[in-house]
């Protein structure tokens, strides 16, 4: 069973989405099925010194909604920040060649896969409904 942190009552039915996200530079891609079950904005101060903004933008996926392409993981590097808040640590992926920021992985929370909302291609019509 999911964390509770991943089942969202409020999150509509979406299980048919597929959004696709990649880094700058286009050497990792990948694909996510279904919606997130939630979306915040996280204003810790590691979150504002990984983005370089006052809050960090995120969705939050199963583990299992994720797809990499196949040679995204060449490119893909780990940061483990010890920084954090709630005196844990939390993963951070970025991609090694434009250093673009993807996706937060935490310990606490097995299951769950935070991406950082920037690396998605909704488009006009998709950033409208994204919603923290």
């Amino acid at each position: 069973m999911a964390h509770p942190l991943l089942s969202n009552p409020f999150s509509k039915d979406t299980s048919n989405n597929i959004v696709n996200g990649s880094c700058l530079c286009g050497a990792i891609t990948f694909t996510l099925t279904g919606a997130p079950s939630t979306t915040v904005l996280c204003h810790c101060l590691s979150c504002k010194k990984s983005s370089g903004s006052a809050f960090q933008a995120n969705g939050f996926y199963e583990n299992s909604q994720l797809t990499l392409s196949p040679d995204s993981t060449a490119a893909m590097k780990t940061y483990t920040d010890k920084s954090c808040d709630s005196s844990g640590t939390v993963d951070r992926v970025f991609c090694s060649t434009c250093g673009s920021r993807l996706f937060n992985r935490n310990p606490k929370y097995k299951d769950a896969l935070i991406v950082n909302s920037g690396v998605l291609d909704l488009g006009d019509e998709g950033w409208r409904e994204w919603k923290p």
